[in-house]
């Protein structure tokens, strides 16, 4: 089979091919990149033939090579196309596979890349067309791979994970899976998800009535037979005559458990149809807990999935679910995702709990990949800490050293006022490893005084002394990231450092003659003021992409930008486009704050 691998602009589809030759080169399958076959064929660059002829010679281009080379005689091959390849020339017959990060649509600025549009920001070209992508993708994508942030490279257990998904060798999976509309908008969509998931190890798919019409619901139930099913209601309807369809009385009978919200009622009427045995009752608000409650010996299991708003809720919520584990499942809900990790720490300890392909049902359900990152049952955990962590490349980075501890790695949200609320609720569930980011390393330094640091980005749960243990590596990955700035600026005065935040300190110990700028002012700090009628020949971004950040003045003309961010979005990867400076992104200086993390808590461990 033929597939065509889709996906926004700089979501990583030519490095995950590279990645998917390793995982099948024990078959015959080709791998082709489309704009590397029209570079080969034209004699030209993607971007010469942009600013030569334009972007709708380039899609015709497009077009026609992708067509010809659907009559090449080798139809098992993965070919990637550009973010912009219009999707209606894909026959039926070609598979689809979205390659989709969370951070797609923060935007992502290129440096080496055409630009569409030069008279918009970098940003809004991205945005004016990644929202009508990301539909067309939904509407196309036969398969869905939520990929994570981060970078494959070395990281063995990642890639064994990634392997599974990508190749469909899923065994003993575990979690539920809820089964989408999408999945049937064709006989071929249908059969490709039937080949990914039935018999894998799930512990059931749920069926929901308001989502599934009944003759989805029956193929499901007749097309998996070896799986398990939660039948869960969700619309109110006439009752009488739903009992007396054989339809739905079969329905219920097939299904392993149903899943009867508080919602549509107390579940007195639903007993006379379902067997104890097989209910669940659940409740989807906080209003109605008490009530809710006092019908637990009435069923097998009590779901609770409530939007959760902060620590102390999710803590009453755990600490409900323990009181008895085998008998209740807790399901924080969240209109950002920030309680995806906590799903994730709750694996194998409760019935009830799911993971996703693309949106899924609820935006806190982990993807595949992740939910097979996660060890069962976990006991301690390693996360980072920070607002915002979506777009972390920790847990990516930490991956294999937490493997060999059979720990998870978690990218958690505290926003800025929850420090206090949060830090112990995550000791108590068994926060043991931490790397801290923006903007708690002012908080995290407060939990060792005697370093006399005020930040810290490295955390370590003593626990024989029951105490914290903390470090900072900001300074050693920041010597790697500016490493050679002599060679361009001999004199540190013509270094500007544009922001500063919590690493200003460490900064001003590494380059104490440098010239410091507010990024919220634009003004020098104190002490800097003859920094006013100097000239930058490096500036260091340290600001963060906010309405309180200001560009530097357009008369300022450095050679380079080296900026602490590595976000793809990062305004000084802006800053650096607009004037024409050379770049180095953060994420050297990521790299070696985490290698010098990794140094630390082994050492911390050693000397217990």
């Amino acid at each position: 089979m033929i597939t065509a691998v889709v996906g926004h602009r700089g979501t990583g589809k030519t490095e995950l091919m590279k990645r998917l030759m390793l995982y099948t080169r024990d078959s015959s399958v080709d791998f082709i990149d489309l704009d590397i076959e029209i570079e080969k064929k034209i004699g030209k660059s993607i971007r010469e033939l942009f600013l030569e002829h334009g972007e709708t010679y380039f899609r015709e281009m497009e077009r026609q090579l992708f067509l010809e080379i659907l009559q090449r005689p080798n139809q098992n091959a993965y070919l990637v196309l550009g973010a912009g390849f219009d999707l209606s020339v894909i026959p039926e017959t070609v598979r689809v596979l979205w390659v989709k990060r969370k951070t797609d649509l923060d935007g992502r600025i290129f440096l080496n890349r055409p630009r569409l549009e030069p008279d918009l920001s970098p940003l809004e070209e991205f945005h004016k067309r990644a929202e009508v992508r990301e539909q067309r993708y939904h509407e196309r994508a036969d398969e869905v791979y939520l990929m994570p942030e981060g970078m494959f490279e070395n990281r063995h257990h990642a890639m064994a994970m990634e392997k599974m998904v990508l190749t469909h060798t899923l065994e003993d999976v575990g979690g539920g899976f809820t089964i989408l509309p999408d999945f049937f908008a064709s006989e071929k969509r249908w059969s490709l998800f039937r080949a990914r998931y039935a018999s894998r190890g799930l512990d059931f798919f749920e069926l929901r009535d308001d989502l599934l019409s009944t003759e989805q619901i029956q193929r499901a139930l007749q097309d998996l037979p070896n799986d398990k099913f939660i039948y869960s209601f969700r619309k109110n309807q006439d009752w009488n005559s739903f009992w007396s369809d054989s339809a739905n009385v079969e329905i219920v009978k097939k299904s392993t458990w149903i899943d009867w919200p508080w919602e549509l009622g107390t579940p007195e009427d639903i007993l006379h149809q379902v067997p104890k045995d097989k209910l669940i009752l659940s409740l989807h608000d906080r209003t109605h807990f008490n009530g809710w409650g006092r019908f637990e010996d009435n069923v097998a299991h009590m779901k609770y999935a409530p939007e959760v708003s902060n620590f102390q809720e999710l803590s009453q919520g755990e600490e409900w679910q323990k009181a008895f584990s085998t008998k209740r499942s807790f399901l924080p809900r969240s209109s950002s995702g920030r309680w995806e990790w906590y799903r994730r720490f709750k694996k194998g300890q409760q019935l009830i709990n799911f993971w996703k392909e693309d949106t899924g049902s609820a935006g806190d359900q982990p993807s595949l990949w992740a939910w097979l990152m996660t060890p069962q049952k976990s006991q301690k955990f390693a996360a980072v800490l920070g607002d915002p962590v979506a777009h972390s490349f920790t847990p990516m980075e930490h991956s294999d050293f937490f493997h060999k501890k059979n720990l998870p790695v978690f990218a958690i949200s505290i926003h800025r006022d929850e420090w206090n609320e949060a830090l112990p609720i995550l000791r108590k569930l068994g926060l043991s490893y931490a790397a801290v980011t923006s903007p708690h390393k002012e908080n995290a330094a407060k939990l060792v005084p005697s370093l006399e640091l005020k930040a810290l980005n490295t955390l370590y749960w003593n626990e024989n002394e029951k105490m914290w243990m903390g470090t900072s590596t900001d300074d050693q990955g920041f010597a790697e990231l500016i490493e050679g700035v002599g060679m361009i600026a001999p004199l540190q005065k013509e270094i500007f450092v544009w922001g500063g935040g919590g690493v200003l300190e460490m900064i001003q110990k590494a380059l104490p003659h440098a010239s410091y700028f507010s990024s919220r002012t634009g003004k020098p700090r104190v002490g800097n003021e003859d920094a006013a009628d100097l000239q930058p020949k490096i500036l260091i971004w340290a600001a963060p992409r906010s309405s309180e950040t200001l560009i530097p003045p357009a008369s300022w003309n450095p050679a380079m930008v080296f900026d602490l961010n590595y976000k793809e979005d990062s305004l000084g990867r802006e800053y650096a486009q607009k004037c024409g400076a050379n770049y180095q992104s953060g994420l050297v200086m990521f790299t070696g704050q985490a290698q010098g993390q990794r140094i630390f808590w082994k050492n911390c461990e050693e000397a217990l």
